[in-house]
């Protein structure tokens, strides 16, 4: 199992968005997202999601919404629930979250960074 730095964007908006280290193994990520987990990847990172957000009902996270948009320039789904972001190695394993997204991150809806 790895560490990494994470960005953690809760779906409930009253809860802040944080930056924090964390173990990057799949029982860990699951509990950070309270149940089995989905991935969706980008260029150089992805995010964690709960795989059953929509069917369980889980609020729809505006904050990652806005995140993806903003980096990306597309949104095509709604994320729902808690979103884990981790950056990606160049072999595709877990890699810290990218400094421009905790720096977008900080402009769109800021972050509470317990890490450096």
């Amino acid at each position: 199992m790895s560490t990494c730095t994470a960005l953690i964007i809760p779906a409930n908006p009253t809860e802040p968005a944080r930056v924090e280290t964390t173990d990057t193994g799949l029982e860990t990520l699951q509990g950070l997202v309270g149940g089995n987990i989905e991935a969706v990847s980008f260029e150089d990172w992805h995010s964690y999601l709960n795989e059953e957000g929509k069917i369980l009902g889980l609020a729809p996270n505006r904050r990652a919404g806005l995140l993806i948009l903003a980096e990306t320039g597309g949104l095509s789904d709604v994320y729902c629930g808690d979103v884990i972001v981790l950056g990606e190695t160049s072999d595709g394993g877990e890699g810290n979250v990218p400094e421009s997204l905790l720096d977008l991150a900080e402009k769109l809806f800021g972050i509470h960074r317990t890490t450096t």
